[in-house]
């Protein structure tokens, strides 16, 4: 079967009630986040996610009754902005064995407007990936902004990249109908019976909350 941009945005907009896709030739408005923008700011020695962390740290403060760690915030925009892509590619190469072109100038995103994750993500380039291009396309990409992000705390190696990999392996075991989540797997470098994350969300430094199944604060 003959995939497109849009039939693949069609499919992947069904598969998680809370992210919604689409095709647009342009950023689809003021609100919208250029994925090209935040790396090049980023790379160039800014901090484009600066707002984004701050809003998510009032966000947890308020709902806690506490300051949050800024590990945390720090942590949850690492993973959501790599969920950009990472989700797109993977939950796309597990469904139909081919990818949206997920580089950075092919993407954007809008936050939701009170819990703050990418809730609707645009494909701005009609083209389409082979199995065998994704790969580093996505690591490209991904890396580009782990590499390059700078939080103002530190975050180890193991949390930057650790961060790629569990968002990659949830996207490609996130489709109900997955009939190409081995190869996709494979070829993204993941394995899928593994249970435990690799990086940590520090979400267990908040007021009763405990470590997630899959912490591997827990092992």
């Amino acid at each position: 079967m003959t995939y497109t941009a849009g039939r693949l945005a069609g499919l992947l907009d069904e598969e998680l009630s809370w992210l919604s896709v689409r095709t647009a030739d342009r950023l689809p408005g003021p609100d919208w986040i250029s994925c090209a923008a935040v790396l090049e700011e980023q790379q160039s020695g800014g901090d484009p996610t600066a707002g984004w962390r701050k809003a998510l740290t009032v966000q947890y403060g308020e709902e806690y009754g506490v300051e949050p760690p800024a590990q945390l915030a720090a942590m949850f925009v690492l993973g959501w902005y790599i969920s950009v892509p990472g989700r797109v590619a993977g939950m796309s190469l597990a469904i139909t064995g081919v990818s949206p072109d997920v580089s950075p100038e092919a993407l954007a995103f809008r936050l939701h407007p009170t819990q703050h994750f990418p809730a609707d993500v645009a494909l701005l380039s009609d083209k389409v990936l082979a199995l065998s291009e994704v790969p580093a396309v996505l690591d490209k990409h991904c890396r580009g902004f782990a590499d390059s992000y700078r939080p103002g705390v530190k975050l180890s190696s193991r949390q930057r990249h650790g961060a790629i990999e569990d968002e990659v392996r949830f996207a490609v075991t996130s489709p109900e109908e997955a009939p190409y989540a081995g190869p996709a797997a494979a070829a993204l470098g993941v394995d899928l019976a593994q249970q435990i994350r690799t990086s940590c969300c520090f979400i267990y430094v908040l007021p009763g909350i405990t470590p997630c199944a899959g912490c591997p604060r827990v092992r």
